[in-house]
């Protein structure tokens, strides 16, 4: 399946908050379950990819890496094992709860007439449904194939390695000796990130598929710059008279060349300003903006 915005998918913001997305998923889960478009092969499909928007929008660690990575590179890292490990089919039921929506979910799938009150989680035939609709893949342990115990290793960045994306490599011992993995760091990366290099790791047993490497990124501070999500943060001294009759000093941005920045007069010590369109890059293309803190010699 080619890669899709799960934001898209849910119709919403990417700033939209858990209860947000919960909501959309209720509304768009309901509406195009197959039960309610018999013997449509969109509904199906179109049900199977809200689930699985759903269940990364709704893991604060993936949504962060979906964020980070985008729709293309996140479907190149992650598999539907992954998107769904810890997302149980029966979960569904738990966002729909009692009353009218619950209700309306049970006749979605088959209930009879009493199961509908019965507490979420513990309809036997509306779950042995969904079980078998979703054919085992969003379950919590689900059949792997034998392969290697993966390696955890950390990758030390500069910050604006980090920010602007860089080409790195990652080692590990083997019995030929060390193994250098080529790994695509992405603009934006933050300190702590994961990134999973699947089936890159040894293969220590005959017979078994290679582990996958663990890179946890490790990125040093800047003197000169810091981050708050994608707007960049630096630091202006200016002597006090300046700031007293106002100046329009250079700033050097993380990238390119000085800009102008207008101090307007009486501007204190502490100020902030903010330069559009000169912090990092989104997933989307749309740039966050540079803060400048103005201090005083």
């Amino acid at each position: 399946m080619a890669p899709v915005d799960y934001y898209t998918v849910l119709g919403v913001g990417r700033q939209a908050t858990a209860e947000d997305i919960k909501k959309a998923y209720r509304r768009l889960a309901v509406q195009w379950h197959p039960d309610r478009n018999p013997g449509s092969r969109l509904a199906e499909e179109r049900f199977k990819i809200i689930a699985e928007a759903y269940a990364v929008l709704s893991h604060a660690a993936k949504r962060r890496q979906f964020d980070t990575l985008g729709p293309k590179e996140f479907k190149n890292a992650f598999t539907q094992e992954d998107i769904f490990q810890g997302f149980e089919p029966g979960d569904f039921f738990d966002l729909f709860g009692r009353g009218e929506a619950g209700e309306d979910l049970g006749r979605l799938f088959r209930q009879g007439p009493g199961d509908a009150a019965a507490p979420a989680g513990q309809n036997g035939k509306a779950r042995e449904h969904f079980n078998e609709f979703f054919s085992g893949f969003g379950q919590k342990n689900p059949p792997q194939e034998s392969r290697s115990q993966d390696i955890s290793v950390t990758l030390r960045l500069t910050f604006r390695e980090a920010a602007l994306g860089a080409e790195k490599t990652v080692a590990y011992n083997a019995a030929a000796g060390a193994v250098k993995v080529p790994l695509k760091v992405p603009a934006g990366a933050e300190n702590g990130q994961k990134i999973v290099l699947r089936g890159r790791g040894p293969a220590l047993k005959p017979g078994q598929a290679p582990g996958h490497i663990l890179v946890t990124l490790d990125v040093a501070p800047d003197p000169d710059f810091s981050r708050r999500g994608f707007d960049l943060l630096t630091k202006l001294a200016l002597p006090a008279e300046e700031l007293a009759r106002g100046c329009r000093p250079l700033v050097q941005p993380l990238t390119g060349p000085p800009l102008r920045l207008t101090v307007p007069a009486g501007a204190r010590a502490g100020a902030v300003f903010k330069i559009p369109a000169h912090g990092l890059s989104r997933p989307d293309g749309v740039r966050g903006d540079l803060l400048v803190r103005i201090t005083t010699e």
